[in-house]
């Protein structure tokens, strides 16, 4: 009779650990794995939109900073037209301004390249 007091509080101690590892322990260790798993979720995703950022702001660096539409007559040499525009800021008008000179004058060839400097 005496063991049963003695062991009665350890079997109560038992089983409300067994019910507090049950009940609290274990939902604690799941939300702790989902919360790792969105934590490294999330550091991944910061860290491409930063690796995206850096990558585009040093390709933009190596962008022309305006265009030339070059003229080359029937032998080779680059010419100049008088009345003909030849620096762009951007491509699509260069390109455009290439195209439509190609078709009024059938005797040049126009090539859109890009340039370093800025011409005003």
């Amino acid at each position: 009779m005496f063991e049963d007091w003695i062991s009665a509080p350890a079997i109560a101690l038992a089983v409300a650990y067994s019910w507090l590892a049950h009940n609290l322990g274990e939902p604690f260790a799941a939300f702790a794995k989902d919360f790792q798993f969105a934590a490294i979720c999330t550091i991944t995703i910061i860290f491409i939109m930063a690796s995206m950022f850096i990558m585009l702001r040093e390709a933009k660096k190596k962008l022309p900073k305006s265009y030339v539409v070059e003229i080359i007559d029937v032998y080779g040499d680059k010419v100049s037209i008088d009345g003909v525009r030849q620096t762009f800021a951007t491509y699509d008008a260069a390109e455009s301004y290439a195209r439509m000179y190609r078709q009024n004058f059938s005797q040049y060839r126009f090539k859109v390249v890009g340039s370093q400097k800025v011409n005003a």
